[in-house]
């Protein structure tokens, strides 16, 4: 991964931004396991990772480096 950033600290690469978003996503995941929030409630986080990798699918099909790419 290039790590490029543009002039306001974002990742340029969609996929090294999808990566890095879905990274934090996992984290507060985690989190809210440790913490001991419900499966209910880290269902609905997982659900709406999915959501995300879907978004991400269509708008950037076959796009990416590595872990990122879809095929």
């Amino acid at each position: 991964m290039s790590g490029e950033l543009d002039m306001h600290g974002d990742l340029i690469d969609p996929a090294e931004r999808y990566q890095d978003f879905m990274l934090q996503i996992y984290d507060l995941w985690a989190l809210a396991e440790k913490y001991g929030y419900s499966k209910d409630a880290r269902g609905i986080l997982d659900q709406a990772r999915l959501s995300f990798m879907e978004e991400y699918e269509a708008r950037h099909p076959g796009f990416g480096k590595g872990r990122a790419i879809w095929r």
